[in-house]
């Protein structure tokens, strides 16, 4: 070992110790240690009103124009010319008149605010059946508004070439990615914030932050549950470790809150080039088309989605039908933080005319944190971006192939930055496991990672899902459970009704030599329902509430399921560690052995296996 590479490890351990006395105590991992230097994770409201910010130059100029609108008798703030193609002007002219796309514009004789935020080629992810069977010969277009008052989206799929609205959709209680002016308007709130200014002992510059066009959530804010839309800029300071999180409500165009959090030991690797991100050739040919792939008796179309990472679909085995989709829809961060004891909570406090409670845990700790979606590399303004197209790997010690995709945030593995891999393994026996991998790094060495996983089985269109708890017991009605030993293999099971033909589910405890520490998951059973998850699903659920997934949502009438098509929905909840030594589900920049810095990674990988009934005998 050279004397560079010991004085390296010196400075690591030391940057180790001196870890505050809040850090999170990760799940099976070393305990917190207490160390001489405390990082403060502390949160603060604004202490200003919206007045305050209305005389920032971008922010002025987008009440101005929307006043304009609303006293014109309109709704809908448009996009500029400047941020659409011709095609999408086009686009925006047409549904700016029709009926069906701008109807939830009013309540009785009063206008509701809405911002058009996307418009953009159609993606197939986007499109049912009969709509992707026009777009294959002619321009469609897909787009998105959001409704600030009723907090609901509308997305419209449009001929361009025969100036025809092909099919309107509303999302309530979901957000969209937020345009590029307001992107814009997000930054210059946060960088003009009194708060921000007086917490970071100066005047920030926009070359200072990050993540800007990240939603976000803070819990009891108005941005509680994504209840108004919201972003969270960050200023990572990486000589005192630690990071300023800014909330900004582009609901109420203003400073909701913010907080300090610890950083993590950190160094500032080359940033991707934006021409990286915009990557034509991922867009024409994995975003806007669908992939085809038959290796090994395994048949698959596979596509990159809008906000729900890779997805495969129309999966068969040696001619039989075995997946009709499988993807990763989101990743929701929550950190937990220590440090609950030092918020006063010894008066009420107001934020817009709302009353604003501080929502303390066990153990001195509280919640925060946003959901990260993962999508194509063009337009979309606020996912964890692809970084090359899919690709097809062989399995390492086992018959088989795995179809894998990289996402990545531009500036990984600086903090705040995040970076996820889509994949699917599929073995020469018929069987095939999903799986999410988080590559770190975060914002922080407290974080709990919930990917939602959507798997929708095509055993057969009449399916049983059952249980087992020393027998076999049929879910009658839709449910969810979290029951997983580890002493029973196989604990559910999906089969055609009338027949024991079907799958075992096998969840991961780490016994699939991938260095995971298990899933602790969560196994919904849901029936089929194309409103839900068919197509590009928005922003499910709640990143912070650990016990809304989101999938409960689809769970409150208690449909019937026993042998109807059912949806699985699998979601795994994992805990981070960068304790030296028990690293997971982290990344960090270090000295190499031939001088240059490289990136290493600890990885945490989950998701279950799906056995043929039958072979699990061999």
């Amino acid at each position: 070992m050279t004397k560079e590479i010991r004085i390296s490890i010196a400075i690591l351990i030391l940057g180790a110790i001196s870890l505050g006395i809040y850090w999170f105590i990760p799940v099976g991992g070393s305990q917190a240690i207490a160390t001489e230097k405390n990082i403060k994770e502390r949160i603060f409201l604004a202490q200003y009103e919206a007045e305050v910010y209305q005389n920032i130059p971008e922010v002025k100029s987008y009440l101005k124009d929307l006043n304009i609108i609303i006293q014109s008798g309109k709704s809908i703030l448009p996009l500029s010319n400047s941020e659409l193609d011709k095609n999408g002007i086009k686009v925006q002219h047409l549904l700016l008149t029709d009926t069906g796309f701008i109807e939830d514009g009013k309540q009785g004789d009063k206008l509701l605010h809405n911002d058009m935020m996307r418009i953009l080629p159609s993606i197939v992810s986007t499109l049912d059946s009969s709509t992707a069977q026009i777009c294959k010969t002619t321009t469609c277009y897909t787009a998105e508004k959001y409704n600030f008052v009723t907090n609901a989206t509308t997305r419209a799929t449009v001929d361009v070439d025969n100036n025809k609205v092909l099919k309107v959709q509303r999302f309530p209680n979901m957000q969209p990615d937020i345009s590029l002016r307001l992107k814009r308007m997000a930054q210059a709130i946060a960088l003009n914030a009194p708060e921000v200014k007086k917490e970071l002992g100066k005047t920030p510059a926009k070359k200072d932050m990050s993540m800007a066009n990240v939603r976000s959530a803070l819990k009891e804010s108005p941005c509680e549950q994504s209840a108004h839309l919201c972003v969270a800029p960050t200023f990572a300071d990486h000589e005192k470790e630690q990071v300023l999180w800014a909330i900004i409500d582009l609901t109420e165009l203003k400073l909701s809150a913010a907080k300090w959090a610890g950083l993590g030991k950190t160094t500032t690797p080359a940033c991707i080039s934006e021409r990286t991100l915009q990557n034509k050739f991922i867009m024409e040919n994995y975003c806007r088309q669908d992939s085809y792939l038959d290796r090994n008796g395994w048949k698959m179309t596979y596509r990159l989605t809008g906000s729900d990472g890779l997805e495969i679909r129309d999966v068969s085995f040696n001619g039989e039908p075995v997946l009709t989709s499988a993807k990763t829809v989101d990743w929701h961060v929550s950190y937990q933080q220590k440090g609950a004891d030092q918020l006063d909570t010894s008066g009420e406090t107001y934020i817009a005319g709302r009353r604003v409670e501080y929502i303390v845990g066990e153990d001195n700790k509280y919640q925060f944190g946003y959901n990260d979606a993962m999508g194509c590399p063009m337009f979309s303004t606020s996912v964890v971006l692809p970084f090359n197209g899919p690709l097809i790997k062989p399995l390492k010690g086992q018959s088989g192939f795995a179809l894998t995709q990289d996402f990545r945030n531009p500036k990984w593995p600086m903090a705040c930055n995040y970076r996820y891999e889509n994949r699917f393994e599929f073995y020469d026996d018929g069987s095939f496991r999903i799986l999410a991998i988080n590559k770190g790094r975060g914002c922080g060495i407290n974080a709990i990672y919930r990917p939602i996983m959507r798997i929708d089985m095509a055993v057969s269109d009449e399916q049983v899902f059952s249980s087992y708890d020393n027998q076999w017991s049929v879910w009658e009605k839709e449910n969810s459970s979290t029951a997983m030993p580890k002493n029973i293999q196989y604990p559910f099971k999906v089969t055609e009704k009338n027949t024991n033909k079907g799958y075992y589910i096998e969840p991961n405890h780490g016994q699939f030599s991938d260095q995971s520490r298990g899933d602790h998951a969560t196994i919904y059973a849901t029936k089929f329902n194309p409103e839900e998850g068919d197509q590009d699903l928005l922003t499910l659920g709640s990143c912070c509430d650990l016990k809304d997934d989101g999938v409960y949502r689809y769970l409150e009438n208690k449909e019937n399921i026993n042998g109807e098509n059912i949806v699985l929905w699998y979601v795994p909840r994992v805990k981070n560690d960068a304790t030296e030594g028990s690293e997971y589900c982290w990344a960090d920049t270090v000295l190499g052995d031939d001088g240059n810095l490289e990136v290493k990674e600890w990885p945490c990988s989950v998701g279950p296996k799906f056995v043929p009934i039958g072979l699990e005998g061999q």
